[in-house]
């Protein structure tokens, strides 16, 4: 179908994405050219390698595969296809990725009426703050209109350089100098008033700025969209900072300041700073701790943790040491109890915060905070007992109730375990004390829910994860790399595979199997690097480049292997079974299992069966 677009498709999905899109997009991009606009890449034989973009390295294990369109790292295990790269690096949703690649290579994602509406709704609204941004920071540079903001930037400290990486300007003391602004650009006062922009006046006659008179921050997201503004206030106005509404672009409750800027440095140390206020982040940053990011005006939510997991194993919180830090440690506790996530809390000297902290001490006395601060846990727990009568032991046992509500929600029993142990160290009682009051403490996790940021086989070395069974290992690498011929296809068994990915691999494999017989690669890679039970492994074998002298026979000694640890297997188990039936005294199936026994060990020695060979003890 034709749009009048000249070299563009349009693929009509009803909303929903085909693999067939999917895949002619993908088959169209060079996952090589994208990778190489974000990691620096060198050819190494057919792939190309680099210094991996989401840890930190100092040998290139970042591994690009241009005939597979496929990026791995050996380091981290990170993998996947050029949707997931982008997906992992942008921080984009994967729809947002496949039609941003479809625009570049002249292939229309078909949206529904309503997903076509909300893009073009939230287009719209990324174009008016991305001129009230270019607004504001003119204003800035006026002469008359942003003399009082520098002065004041001045005294906090704030670099030009800083002002610049940050994109902060300042909004005119009139009450709709913006308004007036975006409207000679062609806005109408709904698409304003959607952005969060302005308000209609009480009598209903026109319309003002939200923001005025006020140092105005960009809010952008891992898109480097701008998606709204915080303004603190110059003077004594009030509230001391306003930000931007929730609109369709922008959600506070997911959004947090200076993640696009720190989001690099994130991913190389793997830990994030959480600070509450802009000027807080700003200054770090400023002083080097560019792993940090800021809430905008609320306390930290599930959407916050379920980003920050994807780029950080650890989560550094600053508190105060008083009743409301312990309510917000409390909350914190409970939001990140089944995150996977490390925490802990730096405690700032009294009278001080971030910003003033490190404009004072420096970023080496901050770091040193950071090393020696205690886990969230331990955090609660020591401010909680030190509020409770501290020669009542029930006082102390009641103290820390609400850590113990909190640590019963711990999906994983070891983990647990663990922080029951350290409660009970800290109350200086046994576990058997805080079982009593809390006995689904030792309660089984739910049934299909598993460990935090895992998937079978992810993160496991292939050589703990196939020790003693390197037939299965091989077998499966020279399978992704097309060296299996017909003939060795028809012999594979899922079953024969003690590993369960290899089952999984094996499985998906056999369903693309060609007229010729032969396993169509591409169809079995696009299926299985995104499961979640084989893809890792399916990732990083297909990436690896092992060699073999003789190919075809080491996959058939592969293959011999299995069968003979199958027949080996099989053997076992109607061994077990012909000894219960021997016990219960089950003549015909003894009979019957006797015979299964030598045919199996018949096979085994290459002869044909001639009889049964009685176990029975005559």
């Amino acid at each position: 179908m034709r749009d009048g677009s000249v070299g563009e498709e349009t693929l009509v999905g009803r909303g929903l994405i085909s693999d067939d899109i999917k895949n002619r997009i993908r088959d169209r991009i060079d996952i090589a050219n994208v990778v190489g606009q974000h990691v620096s890449l060198k050819r190494a034989g057919q792939n190309f390698v680099g210094l991996c973009p989401f840890h930190q390295e100092k040998s290139p294990s970042f591994s690009v595969s241009p005939s597979k369109q496929m990026f791995y790292c050996f380091g981290c295990k990170a993998g996947g296809d050029v949707f997931a790269f982008l997906t992992k690096i942008t921080g984009a949703s994967f729809p947002e990725v496949l039609r941003d690649l479809g625009d570049k290579v002249g292939i229309v994602v078909e949206e529904s009426p309503t997903e076509r509406i909300q893009r073009g709704q939230t287009h719209r609204i990324e174009e008016i703050n991305r001129a009230s941004m270019t607004w504001f920071q003119a204003n800035l540079r006026d002469p008359h209109i942003g003399a009082t903001a520098r002065e004041y930037l001045h005294e906090r400290g704030i670099q030009p350089s800083t002002v610049e990486t940050f994109q902060i300007g300042v909004s005119s003391p009139e009450w709709d100098g913006l308004f007036r602004f975006l409207s000679r650009k062609g806005f109408s006062h709904s698409e304003i008033m959607t952005a969060g922009l302005g308000t209609r006046r009480t009598n209903g006659n026109g319309y003002y700025d939200k923001f005025h008179g006020r140092l105005m921050f960009t809010i952008t997201d891992l898109r480097k969209r701008v998606v709204g503004f915080g303004g603190r206030v110059l003077g004594d106005g009030m509230p001391k900072y306003l930000n931007s509404p929730d609109t369709p672009l922008f959600k506070k409750g997911q959004t947090l300041f200076a993640f696009d800027l720190a989001r690099e440095a994130i991913v190389r140390t793997k830990t994030v700073i959480v600070v509450e206020g802009y000027f807080d982040a700003i200054a770090l940053h400023q002083a080097g701790l560019t792993h940090t990011v800021a809430t905008l005006g609320t306390a930290l939510t599930t959407e916050h943790i379920q980003t920050l997991r994807r780029f950080a194993d650890q989560v550094v919180l600053l508190f105060d040491p008083d009743a409301a830090g312990v309510r917000a440690a409390l909350k914190g506790l409970d939001l990140f109890v089944n995150s996977g996530l490390g925490v802990k809390v730096v405690t700032l000297p009294a009278g001080e915060d971030p910003d003033t902290f490190v404009r004072k001490e420096g970023a080496e006395a901050f770091a040193q905070l950071e090393a020696a601060a205690p886990s969230l846990l331990d955090y609660a727990l020591n401010h909680t007992i030190k509020q409770a009568d501290a020669g009542s032991l029930e006082g102390r046992i009641r103290s820390v109730d609400e850590v113990l509500r909190i640590l019963q929600k711990s999906e994983h029993p070891i983990e647990r375990q663990e922080r029951m142990r350290i409660v009970a160290e800290r109350l200086g009682i046994s576990e058997a004390r805080l079982i009593e009051r809390y006995p689904m403490l030792l309660a089984q996790p739910k049934r299909g829910v598993a460990a935090p940021r895992t998937q079978p086989a992810e993160g496991i070395p292939l050589n703990a994860l196939f020790k003693g069974l390197p037939e299965e290992r091989d077998l499966l690498l020279l399978l992704l790399h097309g060296k299996l011929s017909p003939a060795d296809v028809r012999r594979l068994r899922p079953e024969s595979f003690s590993v369960a990915p290899c089952r999984k691999l094996v499985e998906i494999a056999l369903a693309h199997v060609d007229r010729e017989g032969r396993i169509s690669l591409r169809s079995v890679l696009d299926e299985s690097v995104g499961d979640p039970d084989c893809g890792a492994l399916a990732t990083e074998l297909s990436m690896r480049e092992d060699h073999f002298d003789d190919v075809p026979a080491y996959v058939k000694a592969c293959l011999d292997r299995l069968d003979q640890k199958r027949s080996e297997q099989t053997l076992r188990e109607l061994i077990v079974s012909l000894k219960t039936a021997e016990r219960e005294g089950r003549a015909d199936d003894v009979r019957e299992l006797n015979l299964q026994i030598n045919e199996v060990r018949m096979r085994k020695a290459g002869t044909p069966t001639a009889g049964g060979v009685t176990l029975v003890k005559e």
